[in-house]
């Protein structure tokens, strides 16, 4: 009866040690698709770990699908057709990894690096990933000088903004920042979301946020861009109180802005987890 014992307790504790080391199965995979050239063959590997409603965002794209993201990277390797991916270590919680990773070429030069963050589904697939880029790393961007220029310059119109909303609350300096139309998507999911068109609209939608909670910033954001596109994503961690439980928690934040002629033309932000955030608010003493 004791080795029966035994031997279940032997492949109970087996079975821990391979969800362990499968845990990160879904990204080992995600990486060797960056590493395929071949067309047919990388979308068939996309598709056992990338579901129809799985997506991936980072500055040159915002796609579903694994169909669409064996397009991104066919389109990457036609611009680097020698293109080399390394990573680095894994961080792991709960259902979600992030890591850094880098791209060079054939003769080792730099092309790009940045870092990733992956939501898992905990049955082997992606439900998100979102790519950061380093733009220090972009030396394979032409015209680099106007470039940076530009990206110098959206920076400090992002930079304002998040100083006139989270430090200043100089809501007058800020309209100056906005263009006529700008949008705002807040997810769904929050007591506060949906799409909000113009300044007027988009300080209600803070009015009505500030009756949830009382924020904080835990971590002050990090910058990247891609100057090409005209587009800025911060990260950054909140700590928040909710005001109906008392209750307070951390939660990194990435928010996606769009810039046209120095002003800002559309903001996205991205929670770590949208649902426990939208739990949390809603949560009673």
């Amino acid at each position: 009866m004791r080795k029966i014992y035994l031997l279940c307790f032997l492949f109970m504790l087996n079975g821990l040690f391979a969800q362990k080391k499968d845990k990160l199965y879904p990204i080992s995979v995600y990486e060797k698709v960056w590493l395929e050239h071949g067309s047919d063959a990388r979308l068939k590997l996309i598709k056992t770990i990338w579901l129809d409603d799985s997506t991936f965002e980072d500055p040159s794209a915002s796609i579903k699908g694994a169909v669409a993201l064996n397009n991104v990277i066919n389109e990457f390797y036609k611009k680097f057709p020698d293109a080399v991916l390394t990573s680095g270590a894994k961080i792991v919680k709960d259902n979600y990894v992030s890591w850094d990773w880098k791209i060079v070429d054939s003769k080792n030069k730099l092309i790009m690096a940045g870092r990733d963050f992956a939501r898992l589904n905990g049955k082997g697939q992606v439900s998100k990933i979102i790519g950061f880029w380093d733009t220090a790393a972009l030396t394979a961007v032409p015209e680099v000088d106007v470039l940076k220029t530009l990206e110098a310059d959206n920076f400090k119109v992002v930079a304002k903004y998040y100083e006139c909303l989270f430090k200043t609350r100089d809501f007058d300096t800020m309209a100056t920042l906005i263009e006529d139309g700008a949008i705002y998507n807040q997810a769904v999911g929050l007591p506060y979301g949906g799409t909000y068109t113009g300044f007027s609209e988009w300080t209600k939608m803070y009015a009505k946020s500030s009756e949830f909670f009382d924020l904080q910033i835990e971590k002050e954001p990090v910058y990247f861009s891609d100057a090409s596109k005209n587009e800025v994503i911060i990260y950054f961690t909140i700590n928040c109180k909710a005001k109906k439980s008392g209750k307070s928690m951390s939660m990194p934040i990435s928010e996606h802005f769009d810039l046209k002629n120095g002003k800002i033309t559309a903001i996205r932000p991205f929670y770590f987890d949208t649902k426990q955030f939208a739990e949390f608010l809603k949560s009673k003493k």
